[in-house]
């Protein structure tokens, strides 16, 4: 069998792009809660780490291009490679989902409550249906990203029909024509403007970064990847607001650098390796439970604790990153591995589906919020 090939670079990455969202719906609650700061005229906006997202966006169109390889121009590849890709993405989005469910519930935030069947239904189908508001977020917010992710598995199975080749140009074809479209067009209906928001090109840099790759073309010496992430920071920083429509060039531009840097043959070693798996294995639950916990957070230091800087600055920042590590361990081990290896014997059962392991990685998504913090992504885009 084939060994796995370990991008520990891409798994660091990772885990930066979860604690990048993080940051920033933290950052944005200290601002809104306790500064009495809107959204857009927070302080705490000195870098743009939703740009965390873009990331993960660029990621996930690499490693799902890398972990697909083997399933090209193979008949019925598709199941298989839906069926792990839903095994990764769902169980653990559903569970945050329904914990949200309950904390709307209980506070009687209008998230639950305006809510229409139609909408929850969606939610959990990763359907971008506009909600209450005329806006195509679920009812966990953050999990815009994921309708997003879905919606690029979708194009990717269907294009497993042909080689390898032929297929990644579909794909990537697919996504640019898309893009195109939303942009001549102009579509009313929330859901095509989603469906063709040119953030989608981001999945197609992946790609594009994968066959790079696979020529051997991103052999990049370390003094040259330096001057990529160097670059990538420095044009992130030059841009802290809403960018847009142009997000996937002034964001996911950098964002492709910073994952270019990132590839390469040679793994870490000792404790650096351990850091990199675990920021890699913990970034999707990261990315999922931090969102309750700053919102719960933040509601319990208003109303329980002095409003003084010692709590939003110190207790509420320690409290959000703690409880969410702690949460992201337990998640991935109780319910995100368990489903995973559930999926990869029921592929394997088929003796057609069987495969070397992949990358010691696999794509998770990424950010945005309701009421406790500003929207990741530009609200102006989708309306």
């Amino acid at each position: 069998m084939t060994s796995a090939i370990r991008f520990d670079g891409l798994q660091s990455l990772r885990g930066l792009a979860a604690t990048l969202v993080l940051a920033e719906h933290t950052a944005n609650a200290i601002s809104t809660r306790y500064m009495g700061f809107g959204p857009k005229d927070a302080p705490m906006a000195v870098f743009p780490f939703s740009a965390g997202v873009d990331i993960f966006f660029v990621i996930s169109g690499f490693i799902i291009a890398y972990s697909g390889d083997s399933l090209f121009g193979r008949t019925g590849a598709w199941r298989s490679f839906l069926l792990r890709r839903v095994a990764r993405v769902g169980p653990m989005y559903w569970l945050m989902t329904g914990v949200m469910i309950c904390a709307f519930s209980l506070i009687g935030s209008r998230a639950w409550s305006d809510a229409s069947w139609p909408s929850v239904a969606a939610s959990f189908l990763f359907l971008p249906v506009a909600n209450a508001d005329g806006l195509t977020f679920p009812i966990l917010t953050i999990g815009w990203t994921l309708n997003y992710e879905m919606a690029f598995y979708a194009i990717f199975a269907a294009a497993l029909y042909f080689p390898r080749a032929k297929a990644l140009v579909i794909i990537v074809v697919t996504l640019v024509l898309l893009a195109v479209l939303g942009a001549l067009l102009h579509p009313s209906n929330p859901t095509l403007q989603f469906w063709t928001d040119p953030i989608i090109l981001e999945f197609a840099a992946g790609i594009c970064l994968y066959g790079l790759h696979r020529s051997g073309k991103l052999a990049l010496p370390g003094v040259m990847k330096l001057l990529l992430v160097l670059a990538a920071l420095l044009s992130l920083a030059a841009f802290r607001g809403d960018p847009g429509s142009w997000r996937w060039i002034i964001w996911g531009g950098p964002a492709t650098l910073l994952v270019a840097s990132a590839l390469g043959t040679t793994s870490f070693q000792g404790m650096f390796a351990k850091v990199a798996s675990r920021a890699g294995d913990w970034s999707y639950g990261i990315y999922l439970s931090h969102f309750p916990i700053v919102m719960i957070g933040a509601m319990a230091c208003q109303v329980f604790l002095p409003k003084t800087g010692w709590v939003w600055f110190g207790l509420f920042p320690v409290f959000v990153l703690a409880t969410t590590l702690a949460a992201s361990a337990l998640l991935h081990r109780f319910v995100e591995r368990p489903f995973i290896d559930l999926a990869r014997r029921a592929a394997a059962s088929d003796e057609r589906f069987r495969q070397p392991k992949p990358a010691i990685l696999s794509p998770d998504p990424v950010v945005a919020q309701p009421e406790l913090v500003t929207i990741s992504r530009s609200v102006s885009s989708r309306a």
